[in-house]
């Protein structure tokens, strides 16, 4: 299990977060919900993107 994938607890809505999708492609996004309910995932937290687009939580974005 990776370690420095982010944790549930430590993402939020509209939180700037890059995903990556079933296809494997990675994208940029808002959190618009969490949808995973356990704590930590080896393949990271699922999410839904404000743009609706679904994925697993590779990084928190730094702040702009």
């Amino acid at each position: 299990m990776s370690t420095d994938l982010p944790t549930r607890g430590k993402l939020a809505r509209s939180m700037t977060v890059e995903v990556e999708r079933d296809d494997g492609r990675r994208i940029v996004g808002e959190v618009g919900a969490v949808l995973s309910t356990e704590r930590r995932r080896p393949e990271g937290i699922l999410v839904t993107l404000k743009s609706g687009a679904k994925g697993r939580v590779k990084r928190i974005a730094p702040e702009a």
